[in-house]
């Protein structure tokens, strides 16, 4: 696994692959929801290489990596065990209703993303095939194959928003599909366009049926599935084992399929329309202010994971209007000033590794559209570039509201993804993009220089503690080689250098002066960062974890000062050999490149009053 190192220092950082009830990811972030967050250590998180930031938010734990999340997600599924169809027998911590509802959004308009971008950017292409005169759907059968292909992305987006959510509210999804596929199905669509669409008459000759076309929305099919989450749930708890199978399912359509069309779908349709609506009204009414404005907030709501929220109220506007005058410009000016304040920053700088950071953050926000590098790993952290940033995005935010440009894809916008900008008569909205991406890239290139910052040391070489340390033995009994442990991870020194006891007894004393740093929910390890900065980790057995804490008693808590010779936990080394496991105890420096050498006693056999290891 390449990134087997940065994931399990994740793994342990947030509390241990027990404490994860689920994961996802999106461009950038690995996204936790996490059983006690208390459990998980904010500073080891910020401090991992390979991590960029922490954003607690939505009831999410969120973990900013980069442009290859994807492969880190894999190797953190991998070695926490996670799968997709995973359920979760322990609930989570109710969170309150505003991050309930925001890690809903997230949850359930996060994965069909790519779907969106794929069938936007398939759109511009067919749309430049056409200016051209190249072909269309009355002269090529391929053409017209290839355009309904691309049409059902927006057509059938009920659909895959219902599928999302189900996953995202643990329901059935097939149930959800089928709700959602009723929401654009063809004979209700005839209905609602060719009868009056705001009544169109009664079920049950009683509830009178509002009808409104549903395709290419979002908010309908995300609460109808919340609703079936909590009716599906309901009918499970109090039906017989025996006719659950059976009667689930029906029960669950002769519910919702009214509650849907006469009640949920027709009044999230009404908020949708007004949403779409309420925002292009500020845009046409406040025009280029309003778009100035934005780009200067826009920058900070990517930084704190709010501008999700944006997104949405673009793909609704898209979907009514055929184009986006808002989200997308945003997202524009901003991509290309993150990516110009990185290149001043590389420019400027004497950092060689910060230089580094710099050109590949600028490159993937210029070409890929993926700012979360710029703004974690130099923005924020210099502070004086996220100034220059929002006065580029907002230069760039005023020529885009004086010329009204507009998006007719939703894609995330980079120097390539230039097709977006593709639409109405001639190519002046085109040459408004390109003009946008210019003024907002140079304004902050400009005022980047003018401003300055504060060139960072240069952190590449591992600061260096020449005093010398101790560390008493935690455990009586045999000393063995770290090397020789039965456990990749420790006998690779992934985690550090250190030392390993097969204990004679049972009871694990503090090795040092300090303070409990970490302990986990199983008590097979715990965590200590002495008064003169060690950081311990004493680990009890090897696979542990898989008797749930049973054979320990901890005697300390997470934050606890403790002296050396402190009674920490107990271990009943019986149960441990009854289970077929081994109970070799490790005793793990984490911090050992802060250190020139980790010496091992030469001792075969220690008790807690013998020095185990020597800290240079």
């Amino acid at each position: 696994m390449k990134y087997e190192k940065l994931s399990k220092e994740i793994i342990e950082a947030v509390g241990g692959k027990d404490n994860i009830i689920s994961l996802q990811h999106c461009m950038t972030r690995l996204r936790f929801t996490l059983k006690d967050e208390s459990q998980a250590d904010d500073e080891k998180i910020k401090g991992i290489d390979g991590v960029l930031s922490l954003i607690k938010k939505g009831g999410q734990y969120q973990i900013i990596i980069g442009t290859h999340v994807h492969d880190v997600y894999l190797d953190v599924c991998k070695i926490a065990d996670i799968s997709d169809e995973q359920e979760i027998k322990e609930k989570p911590k109710k969170k309150n209703i505003f991050n309930s509802m925001f890690s809903a959004i997230i949850g359930a308009i996060g994965p069909i993303i790519p779907i969106l971008v794929g069938t936007g950017l398939g759109k511009c292409i067919l749309l430049f095939i056409s200016t051209m005169g190249w072909a269309s759907a009355e002269t090529s059968m391929t053409f017209y194959v290839f355009s309904f292909v691309f049409d059902a992305g927006f057509t059938f987006l009920p659909v895959f928003v219902a599928v999302a959510a189900a996953k995202h509210f643990k329901c059935n999804m097939f149930m959800a599909a089928l709700l959602g596929c009723a929401l654009v199905h063809p004979n209700w669509n005839a209905i609602v366009s060719s009868t009056d669409p705001k009544f169109i008459g009664q079920m049950f000759g009683v509830l009178p049926l509002y009808g409104m076309p549903y395709t290419s929305s979002l908010i309908p099919a995300l609460l109808m599935v919340w609703v079936m989450s909590k009716v599906e749930f309901t009918l499970n708890r109090y039906l017989p084992e025996l006719l659950k199978g059976m009667l689930t399912p029906l029960l669950t359509l002769l519910i919702m399929t009214p509650l849907t069309f006469v009640v949920l779908a027709p009044a999230m349709g009404i908020i949708s329309i007004y949403l779409g609506d309420a925002l292009l009204w500020v845009y046409n009414t406040f025009g280029m202010f309003a778009i100035a404005i934005m780009c200067i907030v826009y920058p900070w709501m990517v930084a704190t994971g709010m501008h999700a929220t944006l997104a949405i109220a673009g793909i609704q506007i898209l979907s009514q209007s055929g184009y986006d005058p808002f989200s997308r410009t945003l997202t524009l000016t901003a991509n290309m000033a993150q990516g110009a304040a990185a290149f001043a920053c590389a420019i400027k700088t004497k950092n060689k590794e910060f230089r580094n950071t710099c050109v590949s953050a600028g490159f993937t926000a210029f070409f890929a559209g993926i700012t979360e590098p710029c703004i974690y790993g130099v923005s924020l952290r210099l502070k004086t570039p996220m100034y220059a940033v929002m006065i580029g995005s907002c230069l760039g935010g005023l020529y885009a509201g004086f010329t009204a440009l507009k998006a007719f894809a939703f894609m995330t916008p980079s120097v390539i993804n230039f097709p977006m900008w593709m639409g109405g008569n001639g190519n002046a909205n085109l040459i408004n993009a390109i003009i946008t991406m210019i003024i907002s890239a140079v304004g902050t290139f400009v005022a980047m220089l003018v401003i300055g910052f504060e060139d960072p040391i240069d952190e590449t070489k591992p600061k260096v503690n020449n005093t010398i340390n101790t560390v008493q033995s935690p455990v009586e009994g045999h000393v063995i080689d770290l090397n020789d442990v039965n456990d990749e991870m420790f006998s690779g020194e992934v985690l550090g250098k250190g030392i390993a006891v097969i204990p004679q007894d049972g009871k694990i004393y503090a090795p040092a002066d300090g303070v409990i740093s970490a302990t986990f929910e199983t008590k097979h390890a715990i965590g200590l960062t002495t008064d003169k900065g060690v950081e311990i980790l004493i680990h009890i057995g090897i696979d542990t974890v898989k008797l749930d804490g049973r054979p320990f008693v901890q005697y300390v808590t997470k934050g606890q000062t403790v002296k050396q010779g402190d009674l920490l936990l107990e271990v009943d080394l019986t149960q441990i050999k009854e289970a077929g496991l081994d109970a070799t105890t490790m005793v793990v420096v984490t911090n050992s490149s802060n250190y020139l050498e980790i010496i091992p006693t030469q001792q075969k056999n220690v008790t807690k009053k013998d020095s185990l290891l020597t800290i240079i």
